[in-house]
């Protein structure tokens, strides 16, 4: 979808994925034991799908994105915060009983943020799942290390911390580092940014927002 929207608007893209999704299993839970689950990526509305043929459900997903991948899947009631975890948080308080039941936020192995801890904090039942765990490339490929070598490349776009971890690995393992400070970083936070390495990119843009369409304004304004 990413891509699509970026090359309707004659942007050349390449696309390296640096985490493979794996599912985890023996998974056991029925999402009606729940008053809603919470979901704060595409990845773990997959994994969801998967796990259940529950389509029921009271869905409050982080964003667009991932709001419309429930909805492909068929799930029926998703409310999207359209936004990062902290406008999810302000989307629960708003729409959700506390005293009507719990809330399961179903995702990977590995998670950013405090989204459970924060909503135990304002009064809420809340606990979690891990649906699936996401396994580190091993290498960039060798079309991406000869476009970087050739200087084909002008910006990566980084959604995750531990996606730009891991990047900047595998871009020194490749010997790639010199290639960096032509191009420019395109970070969806300052997390992000942190873990990218400010000091490696010929220039660095932190989105405004932590959502996926500012991010992609951002690169459409310096493009």
């Amino acid at each position: 979808m990413l891509a699509a929207t970026f090359r309707a608007e004659g942007v050349e893209v390449w696309i390296e994925p640096m985490l493979s999704i794996v599912p985890e299993t023996n998974i056991n839970f029925d999402p009606r034991d729940y008053q809603a689950l919470l979901v704060t990526s595409a990845n773990g509305a997959t994994a969801l799908a998967k796990a259940t043929r529950q389509r029921e459900c009271q869905i409050y997903a982080v964003g667009r994105v991932t709001a419309e991948t429930l909805s492909g899947y068929g799930f029926e009631n998703v409310y999207s915060a359209d936004g990062d975890v902290n406008d999810l948080i302000k989307l629960v308080m708003r729409r959700v009983n506390r005293e009507a039941g719990g809330l399961l936020h179903v995702g990977g192995r590995t998670l950013a943020g405090r989204l459970v801890e924060q909503l135990r904090l304002k009064g809420f039942s809340a606990g979690r799942i891990a649906l699936y765990r996401a396994v580190a490339a091993g290498r960039l490929s060798v079309d991406v290390r000869q476009a970087l070598g050739r200087g084909d490349i002008d910006g990566v776009l980084f959604f995750s911390p531990r996606t730009a971890r891991v990047f900047m690995k595998l871009a020194s393992e490749a010997s790639c580092e010199k290639a960096l400070l032509g191009m420019t970083a395109f970070c969806l936070s300052e997390a992000v940014c942190k873990a990218a390495g400010p000091s490696a990119w010929g220039s660095m843009v932190v989105s405004d927002r932590s959502i996926g369409t500012n991010l992609v304004s951002a690169v459409m304004a310096v493009k």
